[in-house]
């Protein structure tokens, strides 16, 4: 089962990004990446894991250095991890182009600089002052990110959901300064039309289609973010780059050092996560009272990546896609009964904290291996916010949860998730 699953995360390691990479895949300190930095690393493999162990197995070796040779190129690339939307930035010329995931096309244009006549392509001039959203990510997190007054400033309607989770923003649409966009799912067209924002970012969801075709009606401009459509976590986190853009390339450069240390943070993590002798067996889902049973994930869905990714087995790997997926009751328990780590996102009703709160939402659970062993895992009910603003805890959590055995005080310190103690007896 090792080697399978080594293999399996091997492939997974092959996207990496090369605006970070710039640091790594540059191992002879140039500032470029080219064949040179391939000859130099087969010369020199003494330079260190962070800086040659590209395939992220805890060695810097030859494998490395053919690693490199058939990348080198790929490295350059200003986006790899998102699938989603693409990015170019040109700041020293004034602006960055952004294509969002409906194929919309945006020249972000700093003040005096000079339109690059892109065909298609729209003008907004950064940074923008005027914004609104229905979503948290990846405009509203990512301003939380920069904690900056002037993107604070922009953001002018949004669902009022989400300003309970920043005293800033609640600070701001108590004062009047921020006004209600509705929902996800429905929109408050009146205060949209009475902020007049210069663009409002929507996301996948068919309602949004609707919604795009009525901010049109209205001369309002859209933009199309399909973050939770990304296939892999760091993809998702990517987007920060994209909202970041919106702000110029002051805070570009912010989010790009955020997005940096994230990236090192997560090859730190597949190394250790390669030293595990072996791989347990894992279900990642949530609970669906209404429909008494689990709901799970595809195989292709950040979540399910993330637990192939650092050292488990996703037991439901033979459902493609990224789309939520509702089993039945009892193909469910038949694979999840005796995986050894349960992880279950909690969002709606009460937080679960205990083994009283788990059993309440469905007693079958204590007959689960996972419970029964102390392997059994609960997010706090905000985990799209946490993972979001804090992608560094979020994957070390994960990481903790399947292999705790690998890092020091193992799973006894998760930031975002609980971990569930037996009943006694």
């Amino acid at each position: 089962m090792k080697k399978i699953m080594a293999l399996l995360m091997l492939a997974m390691i092959a996207l990496m990004p090369s605006v970070c990479a710039q640091e790594i895949g540059d191992v002879n300190g140039d500032d470029s990446i080219s064949i040179a930095d391939v000859v130099y690393l087969f010369k020199n493999r003494d330079v260190g894991l962070d800086v040659g162990d590209l395939n992220c197995d805890n060695a810097v070796n030859v494998v490395d250095v053919v690693y490199l040779f058939k990348n080198y190129d790929t490295f350059r690339d200003p986006v790899v991890f998102s699938e989603r939307f693409e990015m170019d930035p040109h700041w020293d010329e004034g602006y960055c182009y952004l294509v969002d995931s409906a194929d919309n096309k945006f020249v972000l244009l700093k003040e005096g600089a000079t339109d690059p006549q892109i065909e298609g392509a729209t003008v907004l001039n950064v940074p923008l002052t005027n914004v609104g959203t229905v979503f948290y990510c990846p405009i509203i997190s990512t301003a939380d990110l920069l904690d900056n007054t002037d993107v604070y400033d922009s953001l002018k309607v949004i669902p009022t959901s989400y300003v309970k989770y920043s005293s800033e923003l609640q600070t701001r649409y108590d004062a009047g300064e921020i006004l209600n966009i509705g929902s996800s799912s429905t929109m408050n067209y009146d205060n949209v039309v009475a902020t007049n924002p210069d663009i409002v970012f929507l996301a996948d969801w068919e309602k949004h289609d609707a919604m795009e075709a009525q901010l049109t009606a209205n001369n309002i401009l859209s933009c199309r973010c399909f973050t939770y459509d990304e296939p892999t976590f760091m993809g998702r986190t990517e987007w920060a780059k994209f909202a970041a853009a919106l702000w110029g390339d002051e805070n570009s450069e912010i989010i790009e050092e955020y997005f940096q240390e994230t990236w090192q943070k997560r090859n730190e993590l597949l190394r250790t996560a390669s030293t595990a002798d072996d791989y347990p067996t894992v279900v990642s889902f949530s609970w669906s009272s209404s429909k008494d049973t689990a709901c799970v994930y595809g195989a292709q869905h950040y979540y399910s990546r993330m637990v192939n990714e650092f050292g488990g087995e996703y037991v439901f790997n033979d459902i493609p896609g990224t789309s939520s997926n509702y089993p039945d009751k009892e193909t469910f328990y038949e694979r999840a009964q005796n995986a050894d780590v349960c992880i279950m996102k909690v969002y709606t009703g009460s937080e679960v904290l205990t083994a009283e709160d788990l059993l309440a939402i469905n007693p079958d659970f204590a007959n689960f291996e996972s419970y029964k062993n102390g392997r059994f895992y609960t997010s706090y009910r905000d985990y799209f916010i946490q993972e979001a603003i804090d992608p560094i805890g979020y994957m070390d959590d994960y990481a903790r949860m399947i292999n705790p055995d690998l890092y020091s005080n193992g799973d006894s310190d998760l930031l975002h998730h609980t971990k569930i103690e037996p009943i006694a007896g």
